[in-house]
């Protein structure tokens, strides 16, 4: 399926990634913040979405994992898949209703709650990102202004 930046994205692939793993990530192209989405629960503690900085492997994210979950082990499947689009086609792909769908978020106000704050931040994230570039915040121009 091509979209809003012309690259081709299988979504249905990147479900089975959202319905199979116990644990993954999402990196955007614009902004190097990632989210972290852990589906594993016991009775004492909901699934986890949170917005996170980036790591340099695999590995570092499993001690984060270790450091923040302590009382869930190395996830059975881990994924990280880099979104390549807006976050307004996050949610109108379906992508983000999958996600909530997994979770449980319409039986559950705090993980409704905690996905909602996460998706704030990554659309703040974005904003922020789309204004640094139209200012020439970080970039460097191809041609000079003279």
């Amino acid at each position: 399926m091509f979209t809003e930046n012309g690259v081709q994205i299988d979504l249905e692939e990147v479900g089975k990634v959202v319905e199979g793993c116990d644990v993954f990530a999402i990196g955007f192209r614009m902004f190097p913040e990632r989210v972290i989405i852990d589906t594993r629960e016991t009775d004492d503690q909901v699934p986890l979405v949170q917005v996170v900085e980036p790591v340099n492997s695999v590995e570092e994210r499993f001690h984060w994992l270790g450091r923040e979950r302590p009382a869930f082990g190395v996830p059975e499947r881990f994924s990280f898949f880099i979104w390549p689009h807006s976050m307004e086609f996050l949610e109108s792909s379906g992508l983000a209703r999958r996600i909530r769908d997994q979770l449980g978020a319409s039986e559950r106000p705090e993980v409704a709650r905690m996905i909602d704050t996460a998706l704030a931040e990554l659309q703040r994230l974005e904003r922020r990102s789309v204004q640094q570039a139209l200012a020439g915040e970080g970039y460097h121009a191809l041609w000079s202004q003279e």
